[in-house]
């Protein structure tokens, strides 16, 4: 009986049936009690309906691939989506951050499970229009509508008694930054990025389990990652300010905001070496502004960048040194800096939980050594501003082959790219469901959240703002000279 016990707790906790040999031969499960069995019945409907429809989500992805729309642009794609979870019967929000959206099935007031989807397009070098899915968005707005809508057509909001939301979220991308700071001095906007919006608009106020998956290109190492951290970032902005003059004939008259520019960039990378380990720093700054004629010395230069890190310490400790950094270069060149700040995204720390049952429904499709539990990526994603609030974990899944980012970033197998993820999705929807959501409940009241919803916002409306560091203003402390003997 002592090992029975020991197997069936750890079956459960893995959320699979286990079995164990009894006998000569004989087998029987040990996990499979009726509210588990229920589980899986409503697994095993969603998957049966998932599967017949694969030729529709394929097709969906490739309707959604071939129409990229940068973000807060994304009518069209968000046109797409609707029309299709509406056809299933889903209550629809629209309009949500300009242009994302939420549908929803299931009984109003029940525990609800998120899937979560990025909705825009990337700016990509070589392919048409310059506009691209080169971080395949379109692909998580298909495998998480595919889920969806299979669960719905299974039942499974109503047979289990919770309600499951699709949320496609607008502008994860954190480019275009001037057209969004312009959106948020109209009013359109207060936050930069689609998910930082939903936030504020309490979009996740009801939702007691975020779930998210991202395409990955395929490796001889890993087929799929569980639960792997991400980068949280800043980003910042600074415009030197020099003073014109001709460049042949009185370059002695002008203040080159290039050469200062230049120096603050040789500043930032000598910083390089400070940046400890653990703390993942990546700065990488880039200069989009440097003068505008041969002839004239530079007035002007910007220098825009990210600074990414493991937390929110480690990314505040590298602006500082960044910030004396370009405060150097134009004190060198006796030029003026005005430095602006806008908040980028929190570390994505998943919830161990939620993990742990993603890893048991991946573990149906792949096997383990094909899975990656401690991947740590440097890059960045709002999911996790989600994360820092509700119970979130993520699936990054193969099918895809080149490099990310890039116009070669395309599908080479539509099972692996769509059908699957999909369905490891539905896997996990079902496990939360079980007990008319009290696992998905109880995950929520034994997650610790970084922040409560208001402080989060008070610190993202906090980072937002200016500093000047006036060269020409700066007094240089005096000491007496040296007496040679």
């Amino acid at each position: 009986m002592y090992l029975d016990t020991i197997f069936m707790r750890f079956s459960k906790a893995v959320r699979r049936p286990f079995a164990l040999p009894i006998g000569r031969g004989r087998w029987y499960d040990v996990a499979m009690n009726p509210t588990q069995a229920k589980s899986a019945d409503l697994a095993e409907a969603a998957l049966s309906r998932l599967e017949d429809g694969a030729e529709w989500l394929y097709g969906l992805a490739e309707r959604l691939r071939a129409a990229p729309e940068l973000g807060f642009s994304e009518r069209a794609t968000g046109d797409i989506v609707a029309a299709e979870l509406g056809a299933c019967g889903a209550r629809i929000r629209r309009g949500l951050a300009l242009t994302g959206l939420r549908a929803e099935a299931g009984p109003p007031g029940a525990p609800c499970v998120a899937l979560l989807a990025d909705m825009d397009a990337l700016p990509t070098q070589g392919a048409p229009g310059g506009v691209a899915h080169s971080c395949g968005h379109h692909a998580q707005l298909a495998v998480m509508a595919g889920a969806f809508k299979a669960l719905v057509e299974a039942g499974v909001p109503e047979r289990a008694g919770v309600r499951i939301a699709f949320i496609a979220a607008p502008a994860e991308e954190y480019v275009d930054l001037e057209r969004r700071l312009a959106l948020r001095e109209k009013g359109d906007l207060r936050y930069l990025s689609g998910k930082q919006e939903l936030i504020r608009l309490g979009v996740f106020d009801d939702v007691a389990a975020v779930l998210k998956y991202h395409s990955m290109a395929d490796s001889p190492e890993r087929k799929a990652t569980v639960n792997g951290t991400l980068n949280g970032f800043m980003a910042k902005r600074a415009e030197f300010i020099g003073k014109a003059a001709h460049a042949g004939a009185q370059p002695e008259k002008g203040v080159n905001a290039l050469d200062a520019a230049s120096l603050a960039l040789q500043a930032i990378n000598a910083q390089r070496s400070t940046f400890a380990d653990h703390d993942h720093i990546r700065v990488h700054p880039i200069l989009s502004q440097g003068g505008t004629v041969i002839n004239s010395v530079p007035a002007r230069a910007v220098v825009e960048t990210y600074i990414r890190g493991a937390s929110h310490t480690a990314v505040s400790n590298a602006a500082a040194k960044v910030d004396r950094a370009l405060c150097a270069g134009a004190l060198a060149m006796g030029a003026s800096v005005v430095i602006r700040n806008t908040p980028g995204y929190q570390a994505l720390r998943p919830s161990a939980a939620l993990g742990a049952l993603l890893g048991a429904a991946v573990r149906e499709v792949l096997a383990d050594r094909d899975i990656d539990y401690a991947d740590a990526s440097f890059a960045s994603d709002d999911i996790g501003d989600v994360a820092s609030l509700v119970p979130t974990c993520q699936l990054g899944y193969g099918g895809f082959s080149g490099t990310i980012h890039a116009a070669d970033f395309a599908p080479n197998d539509p099972r692996r790219a769509y059908l699957e993820p999909a369905g490891i999705l539905a896997r996990l929807v079902c496990a939360l469901a079980e007990g008319g959501g009290a696992e998905a409940m109880h995950i929520k009241e034994e997650f610790v959240p970084v922040f409560s919803k208001e402080d989060y916002l008070a610190s993202l409306d906090a980072m937002f703002g200016e500093k000047r560091f006036d060269a020409e203003s700066l007094k240089l402390a005096e000491s007496p000279g040296l007496t040679v003997s």
